[in-house]
């Protein structure tokens, strides 16, 4: 019932996906490309226009980073088609792929985050006492309630596990778990966040 009633969603608001299609801006468009193609392989669903509109209409994680990236088109549509609620994204410097599974209680100061990551809820990456903030690496994966705090460097290819609270930087390609966060395997191959 549930996809039937965001299917239902997403061609009524095909139309209004169609416009911010045309108005958007070419740097911006191959980035939301990114975020697509991303967000079609994790649902399976088309990377195209319908998939655009699907996940306008129904995934509110989607619309919020959309919004992040396409100011003055967020602006204008953000009161009759909000983002999620209780999601906070104030990082600007965000590469492509961005994928925001339950967004839900979720915080996003970074000072940049790299290409196609994947965050879950109650996730908090965020300032610490200096105001300094953390740099995520690509295809990083940061689990339900972890914390990443402070002006740390997560390197590419890390998996945060659920609730670890990460302090100090961590190497690419790990798997970093606990309070303190630590490393605890070594991965010889990059993962497909999307499955």
């Amino acid at each position: 019932m549930i996809i039937v009633k965001r299917k239902i969603f997403g061609i009524l608001v095909f139309p209004l996906s169609f416009i911010y299609w045309l108005v958007m801006p070419r740097r911006l468009r191959g980035t939301v490309m990114e975020d697509l193609r991303q967000w079609s392989r994790w649902k399976h669903l088309p990377c195209n226009l319908w998939g655009f509109s699907y996940f306008m209409g129904s995934m509110p994680e989607f619309r919020s980073v959309f919004y992040k990236r396409a100011r003055l088109l967020g602006i204008l549509s953000r009161w009759w088609l909000p983002g999620k609620t209780n999601l906070e994204i104030s990082t600007n410097d965000i590469g492509g792929g961005l994928i925001i599974q339950h967004g839900f209680s979720t915080v996003i100061s970074a000072e940049k985050i790299g290409r196609n990551c994947k965050v879950y809820q109650q996730v908090t990456i965020g300032f610490n006492h200096d105001l300094r903030a953390p740099v995520i690496g690509d295809n990083v994966e940061i689990c339900c309630g972890a914390k990443v705090i402070g002006g740390i460097t997560v390197g590419d290819n890390v998996l945060i596990g659920a609730n670890a609270v990460v302090v100090k930087d961590m190497p690419s390609n790990s798997v970093v778990a606990g309070v303190p966060a630590r490393v605890i395997k070594h991965l010889d191959h990059v993962r497909d966040l999307t499955e």
